[in-house]
């Protein structure tokens, strides 16, 4: 029996692994990544021999969420939710394990130990994955803008299949423009990031205009994403996913859980076991801050 090229086993056990999309592309620099100084724009400064990047993604429309419905519940963002808030990386590190294996250097990216070492939304675009949209996320065909995004560099030549670009599908549509509570896609395309609830919330500060805008969002917003027309079906059928999502096992009854009454009562004990750093990328202090603005805008 003919052995499987290395691009062959990777791809097989990507679906093992719970990806539903991996792509093989070149390396060569983002041209148009906006942040010129930065080594993200050229994979070759990470990893001067590079010869391949590997992108992939992970359906993130599949778990249920917290009831958005209810007032009284506090909102996380569903990339929050997904655990992936800082790149699709435990699902990808035997892909990495692998390619080290036969002799080959890979990098990950990972957002949360350093910093993501590509532009993942621009690498998935020259894969031919999807488009960036007007919200500035990137949109797919098949997941919508749900979809967690991983990246490899590697100098394995991996095998590359011809890429159609996607064609940007927006058109004149404005639904995420006219969701966005703080007018922060005031302009097509482009995100205005100090003013977005997802950055502030964030902050060291919480303004008043922040506050009353916020709602019952404890953080991030997903406000732009329940708006786009390419991800009703998910919202109303989700589509089936290889990833074995786990939501309910690490929450129980995820209402319940999300409570504005429930979550004001965990301690930082608490907090750091079932949230934490490593999925909401705030302190407890921030949570804390966040989570009494939602309960007194209720």
């Amino acid at each position: 029996m003919e052995r499987l090229s290395l691009s062959e086993r990777i791809k097989e056990i990507s679906g093992d692994l719970g990806i539903d999309t991996i792509k093989f592309v070149s390396p060569e620099p983002f041209e148009n990544y906006s942040l010129k100084e930065s080594p993200r724009r050229d994979p070759i400064i990470t990893l001067p021999s590079a010869q391949t990047l590997i992108i992939c993604g992970i359906y993130i429309g599949g778990f249920d969420v917290p009831d958005r419905d209810n007032p009284n519940i506090g909102q996380f963002s569903r990339l929050i939710l997904s655990s992936f808030y800082f790149d699709v990386v435990a699902p990808l590190e035997a892909i990495v394990t692998l390619l080290k294996k036969e002799g080959y250097q890979a990098i990950l990216c990972d957002g949360y130990n350093s910093s993501s070492v590509l532009p993942l939304k621009l690498a998935a675009v020259r894969a031919g994955i999807g488009w960036q949209g007007k919200n500035s996320l990137l949109i797919t065909q098949e997941y919508g803008s749900f979809i967690a995004l991983g990246g490899i560099i590697t100098d394995a030549p991996l095998e590359r299949e011809k890429v159609t670009l996607q064609k940007n599908h927006c058109g004149k549509c404005d639904a995420c423009q006219k969701a966005c509570p703080v007018n922060a896609l005031e302009d097509s395309y482009k995100l205005n990031v100090d003013r977005c609830l997802s950055n502030s919330l964030e902050g060291d500060e919480l303004s008043e205009d922040t506050r009353l805008a916020m709602g019952n969002k404890i953080l991030e917003c997903d406000a732009c994403q329940l708006a786009c027309p390419w991800n009703q079906k998910h919202l109303k059928s989700p589509v089936k996913s290889n990833y074995k999502w786990a939501i309910n096992d690490r929450f129980g009854n995820i209402d319940d859980f999300f409570k504005l009454s429930n979550l004001a009562k965990l301690s930082e004990e608490e907090f750091n076991q079932y949230l934490g750093y490593t999925l909401v990328g705030v302190d407890f202090k921030t949570f804390r801050r966040n989570l009494m603005a939602a309960t007194l805008n209720r």
